[in-house]
């Protein structure tokens, strides 16, 4: 029989060996340690934002390869590091027959078990025990099965440490950027056999005087002027195209950032992210600003930002 949640409110505990799951409106998910890797340290720095970025350097050598993401929450002696595959866990979650849709939130056992005082049975042969102040999972047989609980019915209140998670491997990306790389790429060949062209174009007027000469047509400096000035603008702006599309392509986006949707229009370019905290848009602002120069000029209206080749 499968387990069945039927509460806008319900809990539920999850492993890697948990059967298929039916929900009724929302579920609120709390991972077993199976999905994630912890460590404690304590560093010279005063919020877990700042101690987010050595989340790497703490896990170096420990983990398996793969794509991971990391989470820190801050105690007090120290911080509490997190590290988990966002693939592995969605994958997880889509097998287990839950959706996006029907999950209210996502929790580490970590943060929500730290007050238990007998093991919670998470699978067939698994427990879940407090240890020295970390969440553990082990073999059932190394505790008293008799004080083993079934449920984490206990559990009424949830921290606020909720994990957002994002596709992060390198195929998913590729995947899912496909549209927007095929848009560009055409963009690119079409704006790149304009630019043929006017070099074409460019050779041509260079050899107009032999050709004026040979067919008698009136040849003046103006009308040479006027021809250069033309092509030349056009292969100033072709140029210019060119080095926006590639610096979109090499944007500083991080795990949780993501361009919805791009167009082209009148020299402009109009890019929507998809991102938890639109403010950090103004850091892509800089870095776009940065490897272009006074070629652009950009605008950000909250997720919508604007690039107008000037």
């Amino acid at each position: 029989m499968l387990p069945f949640f039927n509460s806008n409110s319900v809990i539920g505990l999850i492993d890697k060996q948990t059967a298929k799951v039916n929900v009724v409106d929302k579920i609120n998910i709390i991972l077993t340690p199976s999905f994630y890797w912890v460590k404690k340290a304590f560093l010279e720095v005063k919020f877990s934002s700042a101690a987010l970025k050595y989340a790497p350097s703490i896990f170096e050598g420990m983990l398996p390869e793969g794509d991971y993401a990391y989470y820190v929450v801050k105690k007090k002696d120290g911080f509490m590091f997190f590290a988990y595959d966002p693939d592995e866990i969605i994958q997880s979650l889509k097998n287990k027959g839950l959706n996006a849709s029907q999950i209210s939130g996502i929790y580490f056992a970590q943060n929500e078990l730290e007050n238990i005082s007998s093991p919670v049975s998470c699978n067939h042969d698994d427990v879940i025990v407090l240890h020295d102040e970390t969440v553990l999972q082990v073999k059932k047989y190394l505790v008293d099965e008799s004080t083993v609980v079934q449920n984490i019915d206990d559990v009424k209140q949830l921290s606020k440490h909720k994990i957002i998670l994002h596709k992060s491997s390198v195929a998913h990306s590729i995947k899912e950027l496909r549209p927007l790389l095929l848009t560009l790429g055409a963009l690119i060949v079409l704006y790149a056999t304009q630019l043929f062209f006017s070099y074409q174009q460019y050779e041509s007027v260079s050899q107009k005087p032999s050709v004026f000469k040979e067919y008698k047509l009136p040849l003046t400096f103006i009308q040479n002027s006027s021809i250069e000035k033309k092509l030349s603008k056009n292969f100033k702006a072709q140029k210019s195209f060119r080095k926006l599309v590639f610096a979109i392509l090499k944007l500083p986006l991080s795990q949780r950032e993501r361009i919805n949707t791009l167009s082209y229009d009148k020299e402009q370019f109009k890019i929507v992210f998809e991102a938890d905290n639109f403010a950090r848009l103004k850091d892509v602002k800089l870095s776009l600003e940065k490897s272009l120069g006074n070629l652009v000029k950009v605008e950000i209206t909250k997720n919508i930002m604007q690039v107008k080749i000037k």
